[in-house]
């Protein structure tokens, strides 16, 4: 996982949950044009802070903006114009790239495509487990998915669980969990 492709669901998400930034410095970021423009334009910048953080991070060039023109495939289900951007766009990077999704139709699009994916939750997690981010900002991040993303239960106790295995190894405390 060395290049993030991410869509507009996961854009926002790790935006508002104060990971976008932690996560453009542990790995190189892309966008489609079509996500940004979804994500970025004059109304959500007046109304939302995560649109104008990373209309910011884009500017500095911490978030790439690819407006490449990709050969025009149907998807095999129906998927918005980003989503199905960020799929294409990460299948045109290869191996290596990943896509950041938390939109159901684009996992299952992934998995049909056989094109390794990462919900947001576990971007926390992967963060935390390599030191980019601190346990309470980690638990608070997922917290906040809860809140904001629309999860089952279980993936958020999930990725709180692994939070605790992570800190358990960093600390040598190896007690069951």
């Amino acid at each position: 996982m060395n290049i993030i492709v991410a869509d507009s669901c996961a854009l926002i998400l790790l935006a508002k949950s104060g990971l976008l930034k932690a996560l453009t410095e542990f790995r190189r970021v892309i966008v489609p044009a079509a996500v940004f423009e979804e994500v970025v334009n004059q109304d959500t910048i007046e109304k939302f802070p995560d649109a104008k953080s990373i209309s910011v991070m884009t500017s500095q060039g911490k978030i790439e903006m690819v407006s490449k023109e990709l050969p025009d495939r149907k998807p095999p289900i129906t998927l918005g114009k980003g989503e199905w951007a960020a799929i294409r766009l990460a299948q045109e990077m290869g191996e290596g790239a990943v896509l950041a999704t938390d939109d159901g139709k684009a996992i299952k699009t992934c998995r049909f495509l056989n094109l390794p994916f990462i919900i947001s939750p576990k971007i926390a997690t992967e963060l935390y487990r390599h030191g980019c981010i601190e346990g309470p900002l980690a638990k608070a991040a997922i917290e906040k998915m809860r809140i904001e993303g629309r999860y089952a239960p279980d993936i958020i106790a999930d990725a709180l669980l692994r939070l605790k295995e992570i800190g358990n190894v960093k600390t040598g405390n190896r007690e069951d969990t």
